[in-house]
């Protein structure tokens, strides 16, 4: 394990993965390496249903170590953002359902690795931003292609074309997060709130939703309503959609038993 990242497990599912690289958790190559082995370690983990990412520091992620950058010649700077790649569309990938909790700076690489989880929400004190094409480059570990999917087409446009830096609040009315938080506490019970629903909740039937949602959006309608047929079909012959059926019947909570 890194000794910039730390996962607490807790006893109902979810585990908190908590980023400590002083002082602004930039993303160096072995960083972000070390974030990819941490989910790919967690899919393994059957006993895990939701994954929460935070930062111990004031800011959430300035971005790509621009001090390892400097020293790249061309092929080491085209090797580190394949690094940036991997690593986002692993945590995009993952079988859990993923939070991030986004708390001071949130800028560039940092920005894009928010974008490859399935919920997002900040502080009030977040400033999140994609500053590429101020620096000479653009957003190129999937920030224009996530983007748009999540703020709309045009917006996009806007927030990378201005490099402009926006407050949580104008993050939230862009779409940008779906909640905004007072605190860093409120942050983090916000996110573990967000957990709790999510685990009330039959889990093939949320990796099915997920996995519908994500390969659904790229395709034509008509390979759309496939793909979620496809999944529909998986959740509907799970053991646990029998037992929600009982349950119903007997007036009852369901015992969820991922099979």
């Amino acid at each position: 394990m890194s000794d910039f990242i730390k996962t607490k497990l807790n006893n109902n599912g979810v585990c908190i993965i908590s980023l400590k690289r002083n002082p602004i958790n930039a993303l160096s190559f072995n960083f972000l390496r070390d974030i990819k082995k941490v989910f790919l370690e967690l899919d393994k983990n059957n006993d895990i249903h939701v994954i929460i990412l935070k930062s111990d520091l004031n800011y959430f992620s300035a971005g790509a170590d621009l001090k390892e950058r400097s020293i790249m010649d061309s092929h080491e700077s085209q090797k580190a953002l394949d690094n940036f790649n991997d690593c986002f569309n692993i945590i995009e990938q993952s079988n859990k359902i993923t939070i991030c909790a986004i708390n001071g700076y949130c800028l560039g690489g940092g920005a894009e690795m928010s974008l490859s989880f399935d919920i997002r929400l900040c502080s009030n004190d977040a400033i999140i931003g994609f500053p590429e094409v101020s620096i000479g480059i653009i957003p190129g570990a999937g920030g224009t292609q996530r983007l748009k999917d999540i703020i709309g087409f045009a917006n996009s446009k806007y927030w990378i074309y201005t490099a402009r830096k926006f407050s949580g609040k104008e993050a939230r009315d862009y779409g940008f997060v779906t909640f905004l938080c007072d605190t860093n506490e409120d942050l983090l019970n916000k996110s573990l709130s967000i957990a709790d629903e999510i685990i009330s909740n039959a889990p093939i039937a949320i990796k099915s939703a997920k996995k519908a949602i994500n390969k659904g959006k790229d395709q034509d309608r008509h390979e759309s309503l496939n793909t979620e047929r496809k999944y529909y079909n998986i959740a509907v012959k799970s053991k646990d959609r029998k037992e929600a059926l009982n349950a119903f019947l007997e007036k009852r909570k369901p015992i969820w038993r991922n099979q």
